[in-house]
Parts: structure tokens; C-alpha cells; sequence
């Protein structure tokens, strides 16, 4: 599977590459901001993305993630050390397809990444 990762942190966003990579995924990014992402998915298809909230410059996960829905219908896995109720209530109408704190685990990672793939 294609997997974009947007994630502004360089450490967070190593650790959940190479997760992926073990998890036999294929990598594309790290992007940090919108500019970047746009780049990324003009060039390639991602089948989801992993998006943290908070990215570089001040962008939103949030805006970014509703841009990948609305005009490539590509869905998300939010990442975020502040997912509490009125976050997540916002994020449900973004079609999530996991909701995962910060630091998270691999199996959770894994256990997302199935549940996607298994529609």
C-alpha cells in the first residue's frame, strides 16, 4: 500500500516511516505542510495518509486532510497528542479511518492500516 505521511515533526515522522517500511508499505513523504503534500499527490497516489493536526507554518492537518477527501478521496489516519471529544467529534465528519494519540504503538498503527485495507 501507498502511504503519505504528513507530519511535521522530523523524529515522529522517521519512527512512523520505518514502521511502516517494516510493515512492508510503501513510504511517500514525509511531507510537513500543504505545499509539499500537493506535490506529492500530484506525482504519485497515495491509498491513505497518516496526518498529524498541527503542521509547519502554522497549517492545519484538519484543512489539508479535508482538501485529500474532497478532491482525491483519499482518507486519513489523525495523529495527535490532543485527541480529546471535541476534537474527535470534528474529525468524524472527515470520514477518519483511525484516531491515534501521540506517541502511538506499532500494532495500533497495524491494526488501522488493516481495518482500511478490509474496507
Amino acid at each position: 500500500m501507498n502511504i503519505l505521511i504528513v507530519e511535521d515533526e522530523f523524529l515522529i515522522a522517521l519512527d512512523l516511516q520505518m514502521q511502516l517500511e517494516q510493515l512492508q508499505h510503501s513510504v511517500l513523504g514525509p511531507v510537513k505542510d500543504f505545499a509539499a503534500c500537493r506535490e506529492v499527490v500530484t506525482q504519485s497516489r497515495p491509498d491513505l495518509a497518516f496526518m498529524d493536526l498541527r503542521l509547519a507554518n502554522g497549517e492545519s492537518g484538519e484543512d489539508l486532510a479535508q482538501w485529500l477527501l474532497s478532491e482525491h478521496n483519499i482518507r486519513c489516519i489523525f495523529l495527535s497528542g490532543n485527541l480529546d471529544e471535541p476534537t474527535q467529534t470534528r474529525l468524524r465528519g472527515l470520514e477518519p479511518i483511525a484516531m491515534l494519540g501521540k506517541p502511538t504503538f506499532p500494532h495500533l498503527i497495524a491494526a488501522a492500516i488493516d481495518d482500511f485495507a478490509r474496507g
